[in-house]
């Protein structure tokens, strides 16, 4: 009789999370860009819809022109730590896993 095992787990690196830091993500760069540099950690990033404060992302505008602000200056004016805030874009799933 064969002896029984642990069956083997999810792989976790899939469900990692993924920041870009403030130097990683360029100012002039759309979110068309940012997203096509999230792929080689998630294949499937185009199936998402990406949000900030519960509003759709424009994909064709900066982050600046969808109303993320780069804040750094304004923490430094107020010698408060930056990397103590960053602002989260929430990707929600939408079920289709489109593959770019």
């Amino acid at each position: 009789m064969p002896r029984r095992g642990l069956v083997a787990g999810p792989d976790l690196e899939y469900f990692q999370r993924r920041y870009f830091t403030p130097a990683e993500v360029g100012v002039l760069e759309s979110i068309w860009e940012i997203l096509h540099r999230y792929l080689p950690y998630n294949a499937h990033a185009a199936s998402y819809t990406w949000k900030y404060e519960g509003k759709n992302l424009n994909m064709d505008f900066t982050l600046e022109e969808n109303g993320i602000r780069d804040e750094e200056e304004e923490f430094d004016y107020l010698n408060m730590d930056s990397t103590l805030h960053t602002p989260a874009i929430l990707l929600y799933f939408n079920d289709d896993l489109t593959e770019l």
